[in-house]
């Protein structure tokens, strides 16, 4: 049979399908879009129903948007009921997609209107059926699935929104399925809680994984940036025997350990990957995970201290703390360790020696307790100064520190300040201080262990009062080489680490 018009004949059936979506409004813009997925992606989806200058009326319309494409191409017009841009008129929408296949390698048609699709004699070889919840993970998804592969189209897809992981659990065990079953299946679970579908869709066998072209251009909640998908999770070369890791808390999406991980397992060539894990309820969690390959886990808030009573074994450092931010499996048993208390002090160790130093902790909660115990254990002096001193009594309790108020920080002697509490963090109160500019003068040492900003306004104060800074960065790269080593075994390759880091959060 010929090749229909615009169609690319020699597409790689291959694993290596990420999925560039367009969402433009524009003619003009989507094809500027087209040539700009050809060089991150391996196909592109245009979502016609964003564009606001286009005939829906007449399928020639397509020839122009398509003409010059240069990778594969989806076309789809959703309908306003299943998440689309405008109101379209039905049968206009579906004589669209049907009859603009001859310019597009597949059309995506809604399953509630595939019997009046198919009144059109569409050619089915070039059909993706789909199947839309925007609200849940339906119980009875496997059927679904059933019902769709039944129907005479090429590929099958299924996007739910997923509000526990075990939805996102479930989707991938619809690939497993489609997989053995030699079925082609599109499937992902939307929201952050639905991430490491789109990262493990195609180690699981799907067909292909969506991303988007650039933060703000998604045309789904959780969807990866087509670079990310590339560059940071390594989609194209996972598998189903990759060892999985990753972060635990809520929010996780805009961690810098995924980049930090990611890029340290890349340069060893080890077939690990770190994904973000979005979760609510941590019991839920660890009853879903078992049976996958998980291999390790970094934990953060909120789960630290809720994680401990979840697991088989727990060191004496995390123990002492009374949190966890790192599990490792091994044979089956989920064995707890704290790194946050290490890593937070080896910064401050490369520059001055503590022991018998004075140290002013700002904050008492998950974070200054992992730093007091690393100072004591170091034989610092310490005090904590929390704006609730009757609430930060049980952490000096715990290791016999000082509390006093955080007002009276700027008559204290202390030469070593650490900021522990998340003022200044970008997304939650950046720009703030937990102290004012001038109660910094003369001090030796400022350290905020919030990483993004890397500028924060504390530390703009301390050096601006003369004193020496460290960063959040400092912190977060040495924990994290800490957990990779525990994972692997192996020395983490620290400054790859940091410059990834640093990339994340710049963008």
């Amino acid at each position: 049979m010929p090749a229909k018009p615009g169609c690319i004949t020699n597409f790689a059936m291959s694993q290596n399908r990420i999925c560039a979506v367009i969402t433009e409004e524009t003619v003009e813009s989507a094809r500027a879009a087209l040539r700009e997925a050809s060089l991150c992606a391996d196909l592109a989806e245009v979502r016609l129903d964003y564009l606001r200058d286009f005939d829906f009326n007449d399928p020639q319309s397509l020839q122009k948007l398509l003409e010059d494409k240069t990778i594969p191409v989806i076309i789809t017009c959703r309908a306003a009921s299943e998440g689309g841009r405008q109101m379209v008129a039905e049968d206009m929408r579906l004589r669209l997609l049907v009859e603009g296949a001859q310019w597009a390698e597949w059309c995506d048609i809604e399953w509630a209107s595939f019997d009046r699709a198919a009144e059109l004699s569409p050619d089915y070889s070039r059909v993706i059926v789909s199947y839309h919840n925007f609200s849940e993970t339906p119980t009875d998804i496997e059927s679904v699935y059933e019902k769709l592969s039944h129907l005479p189209a090429a590929v099958c897809k299924i996007a739910t929104q997923a509000n526990i992981f075990a939805d996102s659990i479930a989707i991938l065990h619809l690939l497993d399925r489609a997989k053995s079953e030699g079925k082609k299946l599109i499937a992902l679970a939307m929201g952050e809680a639905g991430m490491i579908t789109r990262a493990m869709a195609l180690a699981r066998g799907g067909f292909l994984t969506f991303g988007s072209l650039g933060r703000g251009r998604e045309s789904a909640p959780g969807q990866f940036t087509c670079d990310e998908l590339k560059n940071i999770y390594r989609v194209d070369r996972l598998s189903p025997k990759t060892t999985i890791t990753g972060i635990i808390g809520k929010p996780v999406h805009h961690s810098a350990s995924p980049a930090m991980h990611n890029a340290a397992f890349d340069a060893l060539s080890l077939d690990f990957v770190y994904l973000p894990f979005a979760v609510d309820d941590i019991k839920e969690f660890f009853d879903t995970i078992r049976g996958e390959s998980v291999g390790g886990l970094s934990v953060t808030i909120p789960h630290k201290v809720a994680v401990m009573s979840l697991l088989d074994e727990i060191d004496e450092t995390a123990r002492t703390i009374g949190a966890v931010n790192t599990i490792v499996v091994r044979d089956g048993r989920l064995l707890g360790y704290n790194t946050d208390a290490a890593g937070a002090i080896e910064p401050l160790e490369k520059i001055c020696k503590l022991e018998g130093e004075n140290c002013a902790v700002l904050g008492a909660g998950g974070a200054a307790r992992a730093v007091v115990c690393g100072l004591m254990d170091r034989g610092a002096g310490v005090t904590v100064f929390a704006r609730d001193p009757e609430r930060a009594q049980s952490l000096a309790d715990s290791f016999g520190a000082r509390v006093l108020p955080l007002d009276e920080f700027a008559a204290s002697d202390a030469r070593i300040v650490i900021n522990t509490t998340p003022l200044g963090m970008y997304g939650h109160s950046a720009g703030q201080s937990p102290v004012p500019r001038e109660s910094l003068r003369g001090r030796l040492i400022a350290y905020d262990l919030v990483y993004n900003p890397l500028d924060t306004r504390f530390l703009r104060y301390a050096g601006e009062e003369g004193c020496r800074v460290i960063t959040g960065l400092d912190m977060l790269v040495a924990q994290a080489a800490l957990q990779f080593k525990l994972w692997t075994g192996l020395d983490a390759p620290t400054e790859l680490m940091r410059r990834a880091a640093i990339e994340r959060i710049a963008a």
